[in-house]
């Protein structure tokens, strides 16, 4: 026997009475009569931007950030209710949610993005040339990513040619994530700030360590065609 269809309601549906009878009967917000928010539209437009990321930068998102400094307590406590919170370096104009950090059983709204070896290897090359870097935005070109990553060919077991692959395939990742930024120059790169941020001085440390080991054993880690063994994870 055929079970009968279930019905679903369509929450999309703009002929729903039921909801627009409710929303007549209030007064109608900045953005329609469905309009339930409370924040003033840069405010709100700020809070998405923090929570869909990856992050707030003063000298690109200038109405985003003025926004956020003259609302800050609201945007922390509207990202509170989310189990997120804001972090902010002022000194480089950077803003960023975060999971917050508990004990306690909490859901992660941010998620992480695994990191391949080669991932691994640029992130800490990128990472490490930020901080060195005077201050000021830190450029850095095509050639000397090549350079610093050709050393891992071997642990990540692919030839010349195939390590090329790889690098285009986390050079690719890393400009999705808005951590290597685009230049006016063809094959260079600006690296985005909130790589100070991705990991700690122990994470950082912990993980050189085992990339150096790998690199003077000669090792070779063992890793799909496409698809390399995860290394580490950054959250987005």
């Amino acid at each position: 026997m055929t079970p009968p269809r279930r019905a679903f309601l369509d929450l999309n549906d703009a002929t729903a009475e039921e909801p627009i009878a409710e929303a007549a009967a209030e007064t109608e917000g900045l953005f329609g009569p469905r309009d339930r928010g409370t924040l003033k539209a840069d405010t709100r437009r700020a809070l998405v931007q923090l929570v869909r990321g990856p992050y707030i930068m003063r000298e690109r998102h200038g109405n985003l950030w003025a926004a956020l400094e003259r609302d800050e307590s609201v945007i922390r406590q509207e990202l509170g209710n989310l189990f997120l919170e804001l972090a902010i370096d002022r000194d480089s104009g950077l803003a960023f949610a975060r999971n917050l950090e508990t004990d306690e059983d909490v859901p992660k709204v941010i998620r992480s993005t695994p990191l391949t070896l080669i991932d691994t290897a640029l992130v800490l090359f990128l990472r490490d040339k930020l901080l060195r870097g005077e201050t000021g935005r830190v450029f850095v070109g095509r050639e000397e990513i090549d350079d610093d990553l050709g050393v891992y060919g071997t642990a990540a077991g692919v030839d010349a040619v195939g390590l090329a692959k790889r690098i285009n395939a986390s050079i690719d990742k890393l400009k999705n994530n808005h951590i290597l930024l685009r230049s006016p120059e063809e094959d260079r790169f600006e690296i985005s700030p909130v790589l100070r941020f991705v990991f700690d001085a122990a994470q950082v440390a912990a993980v050189t360590v085992e990339l150096r080991q790998l690199i003077a054993a000669g090792g070779r880690l063992v890793e799909a065609d496409e698809d390399e063994q995860e290394s580490g994870a950054a959250d987005q």
